[in-house]
């Protein structure tokens, strides 16, 4: 079994247990919370950086992360010049949470994403409870017959919920199966799924073909200015931090180094 298939097999259980969402409040995101679509675009011309909180990277030859508190993690990289933040709500292997989103945005007035393998609306309503301002949906979830409720229909049943959708893709495959899907955002995620395995070049070339849709982000991968200056080359309006981020030992300077370099802004 894939990773992907694992992971949506624990999660699926996770999702339908009766604690899940338990603790968050009834209703609603803080007026207070700018739009994270917007944010990417007033990013320019130095590039978007969505910075991730997150307990646990299962990609990575040392899973484990640093731990800090919500508040913490905010104080540690707002100095970065971040646009907003992505939340790893994953219970299983990631050890995340929706509890975990619900204290990043009480923690922070940018945008936050909150980041799991949606399956059905129980989590898009989980979401909008604990104030997320957009959820990422996976084309692979759809294009791998992993989902009972059609990607479009999740990306619908979110924005009535007031949540943006950030769609992600890997192969560039599933750009025309999922062409009908209403989306604010799209990513390109550097990571195949089922193997966990890093695959820039397959990457780049959905970004090729992806390059209509706006905003667009760089998803994983990025430890360095380096790996920052691929996707930056490559076109996108902003790059997604995670791993890198959580063990760095000063994130502001180092967040600061991914941004556009000064030479490509005026391309």
């Amino acid at each position: 079994m894939g990773f992907l298939a694992e992971i949506v097999e624990a999660n699926r259980a996770t999702v339908r247990s009766a604690s899940y969402g338990a603790g968050l409040p009834s209703a609603g995101r803080p007026s207070t919370h700018e739009r994270l679509a917007t944010a990417i675009r007033a990013a320019t011309p130095a590039g978007a950086i969505v910075v991730e909180y997150k307990r646990a990277s299962p990609g990575s030859t040392n899973p484990a992360l640093p731990t800090y508190t919500a508040r913490e993690f905010v104080d540690r990289t707002e100095p970065g010049e971040v646009a907003g933040y992505s939340c790893l709500a994953t219970v299983p292997r990631f050890d995340g949470s929706p509890n975990d989103v619900h204290q990043l945005v009480q923690a922070t007035r940018r945008p936050v994403l909150f980041k799991d393998f949606i399956l059905d609306r129980r989590q898009l309503d989980v979401a909008a409870r604990a104030g997320a301002s957009a959820v990422l949906l996976i084309a692979r979830l759809e294009t791998g017959g992993y989902l009972e409720t059609p990607i479009g229909e999740l990306a619908r049943e979110a924005h009535a919920r007031d949540l943006e959708v950030l769609l992600e893709f890997h192969d560039r495959s599933e750009l025309s199966r999922t062409a009908d899907v209403a989306a604010d955002m799209y990513g390109v995620n550097v990571r195949d799924l089922d193997t966990l395995r890093m695959e820039p070049e397959v990457a780049l070339a959905t970004l090729r073909s992806a390059a209509a849709l706006r905003p667009l982000l760089g998803l994983s991968g990025v430890a360095t200015p380096e790996d920052a200056r691929r996707f930056w080359d490559a076109g996108v309006d902003g790059i997604l931090v995670g791993s890198a981020v959580a063990r760095s030992s000063d994130p502001g300077p180092f967040l600061r180094s991914l941004h556009r370099p000064v030479s490509a802004r005026s391309r």
